[in-house]
């Protein structure tokens, strides 16, 4: 805009009327460029200089005690402190104790209370994570929506895959399997291998926990869980945080491997997944590791091939 009027020699009414604003706005940003620059085309702040009628500090600090102290609202605080009813919700709200329930005891949430077992193989995490097939020559997030062949790609119905997933607490080293189904036979044959990996890396298996579903509560899973020597653990219902560390994992794969390319076929998103577990495993920094890859905590009690 300011170009037009100063290198196009345009009028102020012409450009005005080429951009659909008043001719005092075009007036106002040549000014400020001539003035200042480029830097007076910037966005300025719309605070004002001074504010005499704010409330008072003393007065605002008293708002916020009697919140915290008398959980009063706000027509009852305005009441004590002869403020507006909605001057004092914009205290509280700038506050963020905007919600009664924002610091009550009796009505907030949990704390979030973190943990870390004390050394690999006292605790594993397992859980099944559940992703839609590829249909051979990718489907809609490959091609686009109405593609050619669009429906008997459809009528071949790719289905779905199940990521069976194994995560040690201490150390985040995973074992994970893409699957064909849930069923308990397969969760505990997967089990099986899993400690079997763990095993040769290493790690014994003493814990592991779980959810709540079918496969988990099966007869075979815990056969498995004791052939192996494994205590099983549930989560609490409808706790899912208690299984949090191989919940996060799954988050990272969908983040970082399921939908960071277009994939255009199952057997293609497979082999990139042995990738990517490969380079979770011992390339990927955590930050609960302290910047660390998973591989680097347990390094050391490796054997030599899998340095």
């Amino acid at each position: 805009m300011v170009d037009c009027v100063l290198k196009r020699k345009w009028t102020v009414t012409a450009t005005a009327e080429r951009f659909q604003i008043d001719a005092k706005t075009v007036r106002k940003w040549r000014d400020r460029f001539l003035a200042d620059g480029e830097p007076g085309l910037q966005d300025r702040s719309s605070r004002p200089r001074r504010s005499p009628n704010r409330t008072p500090r003393q007065l605002r600090r008293r708002v916020i005690r009697l919140r915290h102290k008398r959980r009063w609202g706000a027509d009852h605080i305005a009441h004590e402190t002869g403020l507006a009813a909605s001057t004092v919700q914009n205290i509280l709200n700038r506050a963020g104790l905007g919600r009664l329930d924002r610091g009550d005891r009796a009505t907030d949430r949990e704390p979030v209370r973190r943990y870390q077992r004390g050394h690999p193989g006292e605790l594993i995490h397992v859980d099944i994570k559940k992703l839609a097939g590829i249909p051979d020559g990718g489907g809609w997030r490959t091609r686009g929506r109405g593609y050619r062949g669009e429906k008997a790609t459809r009528r071949r119905y790719a289905g779905y895959r199940y990521i069976h997933t194994a995560i040690d607490d201490r150390t985040r080293i995973a074992y994970s399997e893409i699957l064909d189904d849930e069923q308990a036979i397969t969760a505990a044959g997967f089990w099986t291998r899993a400690a079997a990996w763990y095993q040769s890396i290493g790690i014994t298996p003493q814990r592991v926990i779980t959810d709540n579903g079918s496969c988990y509560k099966s007869g075979l899973w815990h056969r498995a869980c004791q052939t192996t020597g494994t205590t099983v653990k549930k989560t609490r219902v409808r706790r899912p945080q208690t299984n949090g560390k191989v919940e996060r994992f799954h988050r990272i794969l969908l983040e970082e491997w399921a939908y960071i390319r277009p994939w255009t076929s199952e057997s293609q998103r497979a082999t990139g997944y042995d990738g990517f577990i490969h380079f979770y495993n011992h390339h990927r920094s955590h930050g609960s590791l302290k910047w660390a890859a998973p591989i680097s905590i347990f390094q050391d009690n490796l054997p030599e091939e899998h340095t």
